[in-house]
């Protein structure tokens, strides 16, 4: 019974053995190769069409990502650079108190100690203001630009080019780039000068003698 058994199971084997033994190459394999070739590159050029239209896409989307970024952090900048101009502009009459005070005082005041704690206060406070970005506008005898100054008054003379600044009524400030309020100026007119005005080109403020 041991050798019917040992026969059955060899037997058994044999037959596990033939159905998982690689077919023969039968006379049309040769002919489907390519076939299958060719499947595989369109397939392939398909793979990779689709990954390159996803590398572009991703690329475009940290492109766009990157863009968001910059573009919040300037309005950020540009929001804390701006938070307290309204702040800023109630303390310009302040400067301008200070300066019309100190234009006006006599020369045997300016050696007082307590004027001197005057001026200390006046420095802090443009101090202060530069910290923030706040600066004045140059206006004296500068070529008039109306982006910085108004013109309140024009004056007859001789002495200057014309639409040049001869005197500066209110001081201006910029906050960083931008002009915060214009210097208000007189401006010289001076028709015989090589810089003279069109007759239409000019604005038309009071002209003082």
């Amino acid at each position: 019974m041991n050798e019917q058994q040992e026969g059955a199971d060899t037997a058994g084997a044999e037959d596990v053995q033939v159905k998982w033994r690689k077919k023969d190459a039968g006379p049309g394999d040769d002919a489907t190769a390519p076939a299958d070739d060719a499947a595989w590159e369109v397939r392939y050029r398909e793979e990779q069409a689709k990954a390159d239209d996803y590398l572009t896409r991703l690329q475009r989307a940290q492109a766009d990502l990157a863009n968001l970024r910059r573009r919040n952090q300037q309005e950020r900048e540009d929001y804390i650079k701006r938070a307290n101009e309204e702040l800023i502009r109630d303390l310009l009459p302040v400067l301008d108190s200070f300066d019309r005070a100190l234009a006006s005082m006599p020369e045997h005041l300016r050696q007082l100690t307590w004027i001197d704690g005057i001026l200390l206060v006046e420095r802090q406070l443009r101090m202060a203001l530069l910290r923030h970005g706040v600066t004045p506008i140059e206006a004296q005898g500068q070529k008039f630009d109306p982006t910085q100054h108004e013109a309140v008054a024009h004056k007859a003379t001789t002495e200057h080019d014309d639409e040049t600044v001869v005197s500066e009524l209110q001081k201006g400030y910029r906050l960083h780039e931008r002009v915060l309020r214009p210097s208000l100026v007189e401006v010289a007119n001076n028709p015989g000068s090589s810089t003279a005005r069109e007759p239409n080109g000019a604005a038309n403020p009071q002209t003082t003698a």
